[in-house]
């Protein structure tokens, strides 16, 4: 029996995210998966770039870049025709692209990632019965051949994908249908005449046709099959299908993993039962169209993993856990809202609206501002969440212009002694990290209140004092967390012109914005959000 152990339901990349973050963050857990062996196919292929800097942040990012291919843009083609070009490029980040890696690779990334942390996976181990309770989660855990276990947790994590039984015992309403559209995938090498390095997309009245990089110089093929059209998927076919709607040049070699799916635009009611949560597919099913259900339950576990951390050890309230909801329920509906658009736009077959659309981005092709709207989008990095209990605006006059509460704290260069640090290097680890800028022209009064901030000691926070002016560093004693601006400074990056102190929270993501400076009011937010104040 396990009161001081959460159950991870699933062994996907949600999964796995979640296992990991929680090991980081020294909460026992278990991870079960009813399969006997990780998946094989490649399902899942684009990570976008906040996903990037939260693998940054969870320190696996280098064999992400290493293993996978480097997207930098997406094409629209009507026939021949380019109808739009779309790069990623002048994002705030430091990954302005996607890498396309199959799923199954990520995968094993991430499951390397937690073997190293003393994680495991318990195979073949499918959730029988859920039955909740004020303190903890009675489970039946179904193990082999060798029938019903009963257990019991703090938590129940429900990472366990479309068919999820933690969504189906905790009855939780899962509206939403199927799209009336049935496709084709398999991945091979293509000998043609367009860019194998970018997305490429065909629409066509017989239906659309995706094609995106994977490593090997290989491509993830995806077609749309016509109304009626039922026969078995096979490569001939595939091919048939590629040069009726692409080119009758085009050759695949060395196809492989092919086969057919339908896909889903879903969403549950509520991410949180009782003491059991969704994540990932288990709460949302997107089109796949710019690549978005896996990024998106990747960050959900990146959310809600340092909430559960600090309820589990006892240094937070209960009702933290309430804002996994709040925040990542209205994201996925923001996507979802997207991609089903998205879908509906390419997917459509009467030829006056073909012809519409083609008209339309064609046109919007022209525009330089329209053709980096929807990498933009995509890349989720200008993604942010609503005020809660958690997300707090004490700002008044001199509010920062560049970032808002509840979005995300963008990198930048500071120097720290001697030698130039990232705001990301500062943020990196299970911490929440307090950034307390002077403002450009502090006055002798801003800098005593910059100053009280020295007298708050905590060990979830980590405070860092920046500095517009070298002279102003004799206002800090301890030299670790005197930080001095650069030019171009990341009080301009942020919008920050006054003294003004801002939480980033482990998962990056400004959780107060106070302007001027008010040490009580800091105190008052940190019990909002810790019981060791």
């Amino acid at each position: 029996m396990a009161r001081d152990e959460v159950l991870v339901v699933g062994a996907g990349p949600v999964g796995l995210t979640m296992g990991i973050q929680l090991a980081r963050l020294g909460v026992k857990f278990r991870i079960v998966d009813k399969s006997a062996i990780q998946a094989k196919d490649s399902r899942a292929a684009g990570i976008q770039p906040r996903t990037l800097e939260v693998f940054e942040d969870m320190g696996i990012l280098p064999e992400f870049l290493k293993q996978g291919v480097k997207v930098t843009g997406m094409n629209l083609y009507s026939g021949s025709s380019r109808l739009i070009h779309a790069v990623y490029e002048g994002f705030d980040t430091p990954y302005c692209f996607i890498i396309d890696l199959p799923q199954s690779q990520t995968e094993t990334i991430l499951l390397h990632e937690l073997e190293r942390l003393g994680g495991k996976i318990q195979r073949e181990t499918e959730l029988n019965n859920i039955e909740m309770h004020d303190s903890h989660v009675d489970v039946m855990l179904k193990r082999g051949e060798s029938g019903l276990v009963p257990d019991e947790f703090a938590y129940v994590i429900g990472c366990d994908g479309a068919r999820s039984a933690c969504r189906k015992l905790t009855k939780t309403p899962f509206p939403g249908s199927e799209y009336p559209i049935h496709w084709l995938i398999l991945d091979a090498k293509l000998d043609w005449n367009y860019d194998s390095q970018e997305m490429n997309l065909f629409p066509h009245e017989k239906g659309l046709i995706a094609i995106f990089p994977l490593p090997h110089e290989r491509s993830r093929i995806t077609i749309e099959r016509q109304e009626g059209d039922e026969s078995p998927p096979t490569f001939d076919l595939a091919l048939q299908r590629l040069r009726e709607r692409i080119s009758p040049e085009i050759k695949c070699v060395e196809p492989a993993d092919i086969g057919g799916f339908v896909i889903h635009h879903r969403q549950v009611t509520s991410y949180k039962t009782g003491r059991v949560f969704l994540a990932g597919d288990a709460a949302h099913l997107h089109s796949p169209a710019g690549g978005q259900g896996m990024n998106t339950g990747i960050q959900d576990a990146y959310n809600l993993a340092w909430k559960l951390a600090l309820v589990m050890k006892g240094e937070s309230h209960e009702k933290i856990l309430k804002t996994y909801h709040e925040e990542r329920h209205p994201i996925a509906k923001e996507v979802l809202a997207i991609t089903d658009k998205i879908t509906k736009m390419m997917t459509v077959k009467n030829s006056a609206l073909s012809f519409m659309r083609d008209t339309f981005m064609s046109v919007a092709g022209n525009f330089e501002g329209l053709t980096k709207q929807l990498p933009k989008r995509f890349s989720q990095i200008y993604l942010s969440y609503g005020k809660n209990e958690i997300i707090v605006n004490e700002t008044k006059d001199y509010p920062p212009t560049e970032v808002k509460i509840g979005g995300r704290a963008p990198d930048h260069l500071v120097k720290q002694g001697e030698k130039e640090i990232r705001l990301f290097e500062l943020f990196q680890g299970t911490h929440h990290t307090l950034l307390l800028f002077s403002g450009k022209k502090p006055t002798e009064e801003e800098l005593k209140a910059l100053g009280g901030f020295y007298s708050i000691k905590h060990p979830q926070i980590r405070p860092y004092f920046i500095y517009r002016n070298e002279s102003n560093l004799t206002h800090c004693p301890e030299k670790d967390q005197c930080l001095l601006d650069l030019e171009p400074s990341s009080h301009t990056h942020y919008g920050i012109s006054k003294a003004t102190a801002l939480l980033v929270r482990p998962d990056g993501y400004v959780g107060i914005i106070q302007e001027p400076l008010n040490q009580k009011g800091f105190e008052t937010y940190m019990k909002k959000v810790f019981t060791t104040c």
